[in-house]
C-alpha cells in the first residue's frame, strides 16, 4: 500500500487525472458535451475560469492552492445547481461540483458560501475543513463527498463503504488506498477524527480506482442521471432486478473492451429495456 511519504501534490496531474476520468466516462456512458472546459490564456496566469477568483470564493474560506486548482479543473454541465436526481451523475449517486459556475453565483448574489460549503464537504465536515481540502462533489445530504486535499496530494472519500475498498483491490485493476493512520500524521484530533473516517487515496490512484469500478461493473450506469452500484450497502426497490440486467447488456455489448465495445448500441438497448420494463427509472435527460 503507498504511503503518504510516496505522494505529493501537482495541480497538473490533478487537472490531468479528472480530464482523464471524464473522458473514460465518454467511452462508457457519456457524451462529450456533457463536460465544459476552462478557457486557456495565452499564459497560465491567464488562462482558467475567470469566475473563480479569491474575492467571488471569500466566503468558501479556502487558500490559493485550492483556488488555483478549481481554476483550471474541467466540471460536468448540469441542469440543476443542486446535485439532484436530475443531474449528471460520475459516480454512483454523486455530482461533480461545477465551481466555475457556483462562484459566478456567488458573485450574483443567487447562492451563498455557507450553502456551497454544506453541499460539497456535508454537514459534518463544513465547519472543520482546513482552507487546503475542497470538496469537488456536491448534493443533496447524504450524498457522496470527494475531498481534495492539496497539502498532502490525496482524495479522501468521506465515509467510503467498506465494499467499494474491497472491490477496488480486486483484479485486473488493483488500486489500493494510503496506509498513514491520520492519527500518527495530524495533530489535531477533531481534523484525524474525519480523517479516520475516511479513505484517502493518491489523487491518480482515486480516479483509477473510480475507473476500475466502472470497468469491473460494480458501478452500473442506467442512465446519464442513474449509476447505481452492484455493493449491498445500497438498496433500491429494484436494484436485484435492474442492476444484473443492465451489466449483462454492457456485457454483451463488449464492455469494458474498448476495441469492440459498441456504446450508441448499448446504451440504445438499455434505454429500451428500462422503457419496456422499468418505465419509472427512465431518464428524461435532455441536452
Amino acid at each position: 500500500m503507498p504511503d503518504l511519504g510516496d505522494v505529493e501534490y501537482s495541480r497538473d496531474e490533478c487537472v490531468q487525472a479528472v480530464r482523464d476520468y471524464f473522458q473514460f466516462l465518454v467511452q462508457m456512458y457519456l457524451d462529450e458535451s456533457d463536460f465544459v472546459f476552462p478557457p486557456e490564456g495565452d499564459d497560465d496566469d491567464e488562462s482558467g475560469w475567470p469566475s473563480i477568483t479569491e474575492d467571488n470564493l471569500s466566503g468558501v474560506e479556502k487558500d490559493e492552492t485550492v483556488l488555483d486548482l478549481l481554476r483550471h479543473l474541467p466540471y460536468v454541465r448540469q441542469r440543476s445547481t443542486v446535485g439532484g436526481s436530475d443531474t449528471i451523475k460520475v459516480a454512483p449517486f454523486t455530482t461533480f461540483t461545477d465551481w466555475a459556475e457556483a462562484a459566478t453565483d456567488l458573485a450574483d448574489g443567487k447562492d451563498d458560501a455557507e450553502s456551497l460549503r454544506l453541499r460539497t464537504e456535508g454537514a459534518t465536515l463544513s465547519d472543520i475543513l482546513p482552507s487546503h481540502v475542497v470538496g469537488i462533489t456536491g448534493g443533496p445530504r447524504d450524498s457522496d463527498v470527494f475531498l481534495v486535499d492539496t497539502d498532502l496530494g490525496i482524495i479522501l472519500w468521506y465515509e467510503c463503504p467498506g465494499e467499494i475498498v474491497k472491490a477496488s483491490r480486486r483484479p485486473p485493476s488493483s488500486v489500493r488506498p494510503i496506509s498513514d493512520d491520520p492519527y500518527d500524521y495530524e495533530d489535531d484530533e477533531e481534523q484525524a477524527e474525519w480523517r479516520g473516517d475516511s479513505t484517502a487515496w493518491s489523487i491518480p490512484d482515486f480516479f483509477k480506482m473510480l475507473t476500475g469500478q466502472f470497468q469491473k461493473l460494480e458501478f452500473v450506469p442506467l442512465t446519464k442521471t442513474m449509476v447505481w452500484v452492484t455493493h449491498p450497502y445500497f438498496h433500491a426497490k429494484d436494484r436485484d432486478a435492474v442492476v444484473p440486467a443492465v451489466r449483462d447488456i454492457y456485457r454483451k455489448h463488449h464492455w469494458p473492451d474498448l476495441a469492440r465495445y459498441d456504446k450508441a448500441a448499448c446504451q440504445a438497448e438499455i434505454k429500451a429495456y428500462l422503457a419496456e420494463n422499468f418505465p419509472n427509472l427512465e431518464d428524461n435527460f435532455e441536452e
